[in-house]
C-alpha cells in the first residue's frame, strides 16, 4: 500500500534532454538500420498500416465523402503512433540484443493495454472534439452568404483548416514520445502525455522539423497510393523510438544528475 509520502515522490513527468537541430536525421538514419535489420516483420507491419489507408479511401469513394480522406491524414499523425507499438518493442528487442519475435510484441501490447486504452481514449475525445467543432463551423458557414472574395476559398473551410491544424499540432505534442515511454517504464498515460509535451516545448524548434520530415514523408506515401506507406511506417515507428531514447533521460541519468 503506498504512503502519503511515497504518492508526493511520484514525478509528474520525466525529464528530458536538449536536442540538437541534426537530431532527427539520426533517428531516421537508426530507424533505417532497424528496418533493414528486420525486413519482414516491418513489412508486415507497413502492409497493415497500408490496408488500413486503402480501407478508408475505399469508404470515401464508396460514400462520396471528403471526409475520410482527412481522416486518414489526421490518422497518420495520430493514431499511426499507436498502431506502431508493436514496432517500438522491436526497436527495444534489438537495442537489447534479441531477436524480435510477434509473440513477444503481442505479449507486450497486452501487458500495456490499460494504458494504451486510457491513451487512446484521450487521443479519441480529442479527435471528437475536433468533430464536432468541425461540424459546427461547416454548418455556419453553409448559412453565410459569402462575398466574392471569400467564395474563391470559403470561410468554412479556411476555420476548419486551422482548427484541424491546432489540434494535430497538440494531439501531435502530446502523442510524440508517450507510447515509448509507457512501453518501456510502465507508466500511466497521464505522465506519459505530460512527459511528451514538456520534452516538446523544450525542444521546440527540434520537433518543428521533425513534424516536417513526418509530413513529407506521409506525403510521399500518399502519392505512392499508400504503397510508399509499406516502408514509411516501420522507418518512423523505428524513428520515433530512437527520439524518445535520446530525448527522455533514463531513471538512472536522472538519479545521477539529482
Amino acid at each position: 500500500m503506498k504512503t502519503a509520502d511515497s504518492l508526493e515522490n511520484v514525478p509528474l513527468y520525466a525529464p528530458c534532454r536538449k536536442l540538437t537541430f541534426g537530431a532527427p536525421f539520426r533517428w531516421l538514419n537508426k530507424g533505417w538500420q532497424d528496418f533493414r535489420r528486420t525486413p519482414l516483420h516491418s513489412l508486415i507491419y507497413g502492409f497493415i498500416f497500408a490496408c488500413y489507408g486503402w480501407l478508408l479511401v475505399y469508404l470515401s469513394w464508396s460514400f462520396g465523402t471528403d471526409s475520410l480522406v482527412l481522416g486518414l491524414l489526421v490518422g497518420v499523425l495520430l493514431v499511426g503512433p499507436a498502431l506502431a507499438f508493436g514496432l517500438y518493442d522491436i526497436s527495444q528487442q534489438l537495442e537489447l540484443k534479441h531477436k524480435p519475435t510477434f509473440r513477444h510484441e503481442r505479449r507486450k501490447a497486452l501487458h500495456e493495454m490499460g494504458h494504451e486504452l486510457m491513451f487512446a481514449f484521450l487521443i479519441g475525445s480529442v479527435i471528437l472534439v475536433l468533430a464536432m467543432v468541425m461540424s459546427m463551423v461547416v454548418q455556419m458557414g453553409a448559412g453565410v452568404n459569402q462575398s466574392s472574395v471569400s467564395a474563391v476559398v470559403p470561410i468554412s473551410t479556411s476555420v476548419t483548416l486551422l482548427i484541424v491544424v491546432i489540434f494535430t499540432g497538440l494531439t501531435f505534442c502530446a502523442s510524440t514520445f508517450a507510447l515509448p515511454l509507457i512501453l518501456d517504464r510502465d507508466v500511466n498515460a497521464s505522465m506519459a502525455i505530460i512527459t511528451s509535451l514538456n520534452a516538446v516545448w523544450r525542444n521546440k524548434s527540434v520537433i518543428v522539423l521533425w513534424a516536417f520530415l513526418i509530413l513529407m514523408l506521409t506525403a510521399i506515401g500518399i502519392a505512392t497510393a499508400l504503397l510508399g506507406f509499406m516502408f514509411i511506417v516501420p522507418l518512423l515507428g523505428y524513428a520515433t523510438w530512437h527520439a524518445y531514447r535520446e530525448t527522455i533521460m533514463e531513471e538512472s541519468s536522472v538519479m545521477h544528475a539529482n
